[in-house]
């Protein structure tokens, strides 16, 4: 029987969830709130449904599977692990409880499960109003870091140093997410990481620790920029193993005993914390081409066999090679664009993975405007290169944005 997939989220960064499913010869069905989805043109049946509407969701399911039977649910760099969890119970499909994913989503609950669990995490407080929010940072000390609990990819998320950009801050927050709690945390000075595996067969793997880049950290403040990550990391293999352990302690605070589990992790003088845990595959290339290029395993692949009920056995989660790898953006300075020139001679340099326009930038011409970002989801262009080590791969990738040049004029 040809399997039925339910993939969660039908914009840009579902799509190669949605092709390789296609390549596999898997039916597919989608979900998105944007009746003009991209992915809807791409799969055999969509619905119009908020990927954060399990309930929706949930009934949506049960009608496509009365007439063709869904053999499995996922998603890729959405949060929307709640939706796919509840679709998973209620057809009796291979995933994790309602519970755990409401922890791997809702960021004060999972924080209280870290604490509870006593995961290496961030001091934190949760808040409502503003005036909790600034009974939180007085407590912790200024400054701190605030978050919505429910949003990915950075949005609101923002460096807070007094009670005049809290009061901004919460407001901004008030835009991004529908809930009036949210997360107030310490700030901490550290090296920044992301991790990323599968729990299988009620083992936990991990398929490869990188090295964010923050160069760009405070390119725009109060808002953490992102600029890539590179593979191989740098940490030394003790800190790596203490990485894994303390990753592995707050996959198994939040219950998650099966399918994928991405995290974030700072290393700082108290050693590795745990930042964030998601029980979701990761966006930005990391999952399905990052870690391929570097080592060889495809955790979306590996992923979609599991959520359609395939036996995948461990050996797909050892590496087959050693690659460095450095993913690097392109952040234009704000204003209209004036000219684009070089991406096609960056394009052409010696190991070039890829050179692309975001998804929201494709057709980027003269005349469009470009606002300061706010979150990395906003870069407009990524790159990414690969080397015999990892210094080669970085100087590679640097080499090609600097042969970018997309240039603007200010506004007045």
């Amino acid at each position: 029987m040809t399997p039925h997939l339910l993939v969660i989220g039908a914009g840009p960064n579902q799509l190669p969830a949605i092709r390789l499913a296609r390549q596999k010869g898997y039916r597919v069905t989608v979900t998105d709130f944007d009746p003009e989805a991209v992915g809807f043109a791409e799969a055999d049946h969509h619905g119009v449904i908020s990927t954060r509407d399990a309930d929706g969701t949930v009934a949506f399911a049960q009608r496509v599977h009365e007439q063709r039977p869904i053999h499995g649910v996922m998603t890729l760099a959405s949060e929307s692990a709640l939706a796919v969890a509840a679709v998973a119970e209620a057809l009796g499909l291979p995933g994790i409880s309602v519970e755990s994913a409401w922890l791997a989503t809702h960021k004060v609950d999972r924080q209280r499960a870290f604490r509870e669990a006593e995961v290496p995490a961030p001091h934190f407080r949760s808040a409502s109003a503003l005036e909790d929010g600034l009974t939180a940072a007085r407590a912790l000390g200024w400054p701190v870091v605030v978050k919505p609990v429910d949003s990915a990819g950075s949005r609101g998320v923002q460096l807070v140093q007094d009670e005049h950009q809290l009061e901004a801050a919460v407001a901004e927050i008030r835009g991004v997410s529908d809930r009036a709690e949210y997360l107030v945390e310490e700030y901490l000075e550290g090296s920044e990481h992301s991790i990323e595996g599968v729990v299988l067969d009620g083992q936990i793997y991990w398929a490869a620790i990188s090295d964010r880049n923050y160069d760009n950290k405070h390119r725009h403040p109060p808002y953490f920029l992102e600029d890539g990550d590179t593979l191989p990391s740098l940490v030394s293999d003790a800190v790596a193993a203490s990485m894994q352990q303390v990753a592995s302690q707050a996959v198994r605070a939040l219950g998650i005993q099966w399918g994928p589990v991405k995290g974030d992790l700072i290393v700082t003088d108290r050693g590795p914390l745990v930042l964030e845990m998601a029980a979701r595959l990761s966006g930005d290339y990391f999952c399905y081409e990052t870690i391929p290029l570097h080592n060889g395993i495809n955790l979306l692949d590996i992923v979609m066999d599991m959520a359609v009920g395939q036996t995948v056995p461990a050996d797909r989660l050892r590496a087959t090679s050693t690659r460095g790898v450095a993913l690097r953006y392109v952040w234009p300075e704000p204003g209209i664009v004036t000219a684009i020139h070089g991406v096609e001679d960056a394009r052409a340099q010696e190991g070039i993975h890829f050179v692309r326009l975001e998804p929201r930038w494709q057709g980027l011409a003269p005349g469009d405007r470009l606002q300061p970002a706010t979150s990395m989801g906003e870069r407009v262009m990524s790159v990414m290169a690969w080397g015999k080590d990892r210094e080669e791969a970085v100087r590679r990738a640097e080499r090609a944005v600097a042969t970018i040049r997309i240039e603007t004029r200010g506004v007045s």
